[in-house]
């Protein structure tokens, strides 16, 4: 109850550093999601799909509410700041609710890389009707992807929130929420072990399937252009969804470790650290290599499209 907090530790330096980079993450992510509530969507531009903006920027902003919850869980508890508050108050429902939220939008995170690759594969199987059937796919996939962490946070509900002493090599004071007296004592470890295989395997097959649907599409063509905006922007969603599948491996490495290996060495704690830092991964390189990458973002490219579509259209006029 008499722990002093102090600024100079390099707990507290590892809570601060993250928003150094995920701010101006923060920033991009807003930009795409920008663009997807300003684009004209009744009028077709190469490289651009409102369903594929959507998908991305639902994806991004979830993983930024999940960064948040997950910081205020182990971040910030670790540095000290909170350590008398816990050690003055009984277990509660407010440290659950924290623990548990970042779990819900983590559970969440999820299925966004296996939905993409869907809805592109779509866009490409059904080059006539893939608007239809993907506004149906998101009408319904949508709703579900906020309802289905419910059923692997569910026995949370009655449970309460607890502040645990994290071992070596943080020092004494830095604690992390976690929870007791779940449901029927269920755990997360298992839950959340299993829903990163499920989907990690359903995202590569997604992606493989993507991948030779566009090659024979390829294939068919007369002539390809590598310097054409819809190539970049096809480039710039394959990249982006390749890297979105390194989430599953962090965090699918990092559970099967804590299960092994959690109390049994103290160097798994360095793996907490680190595991942290690999987690921020998710939220900035992902909307960072998509807002570099694709042609929408580039005033050149815009530029570009706008000369080309106004000596188009002059020459039009003087051959009528």
């Amino acid at each position: 109850m008499n722990y002093q907090f102090h600024w100079n530790g390099w707990v507290q330096i590892c809570a601060l550093i993250p928003w150094l980079y995920i701010l101006p993450s923060f920033h991009v992510i807003c930009k795409i999601f920008y663009v997807y509530l300003t684009s004209n969507w009744s009028r077709p531009e190469p490289g651009l799909n409102q369903h594929v903006f959507l998908v991305i920027s639902l994806s991004q902003l979830t993983v930024f509410v999940f960064f948040f919850f997950d910081w205020c869980m182990h971040r910030l508890p670790s540095t000290g700041l909170f350590t008398s508050w816990c050690a003055s108050n009984e277990p509660n429902h407010f440290l659950k609710f924290i623990f548990m939220a970042a779990y819900y939008t983590n559970y969440s995170a999820m299925i966004f890389p296996f939905l993409m690759p869907v809805v592109r594969l779509i866009v490409v199987s059904f080059p006539r009707s893939h608007f239809k059937i993907n506004a149906i796919l998101l009408r319904f996939g949508v709703p579900f992807i906020w309802i289905y962490p419910i059923f692997f946070t569910f026995f949370l509900i009655p449970a309460v929130g607890v502040c645990r002493q994290m071992s070596s090599p943080y020092p004494l004071g830095a604690v992390h929420i976690y929870y007791a007296q779940s449901l029927f004592g269920m755990r997360n470890s298992f839950f959340y072990l299993y829903n990163t295989i499920v989907w990690l395997v359903l995202s590569i097959l997604a992606n493989l399937a993507l991948f030779l649907k566009v090659a024979q599409a390829r294939a068919k063509l007369i002539s390809f252009q590598k310097g054409s905006q819809s190539y970049k922007a096809e480039l710039s969603l394959s990249i982006t969804t390749v890297v979105m599948i390194l989430f599953y491996v962090i965090n699918g490495g990092f559970i099967i470790m804590y299960i092994q290996y959690y109390g049994t060495s103290s160097y798994f704690t360095f793996l907490v650290v680190a595991k942290a830092f690999a987690n921020d991964l998710q939220t900035c390189v992902v909307p960072w290599i998509f807002y570099l990458t694709h042609p929408v973002f580039k005033k050149k490219a815009v530029s570009s499209d706008m000369v080309f579509s106004t000596s188009s259209f002059k020459r039009r006029i003087i051959n009528n």
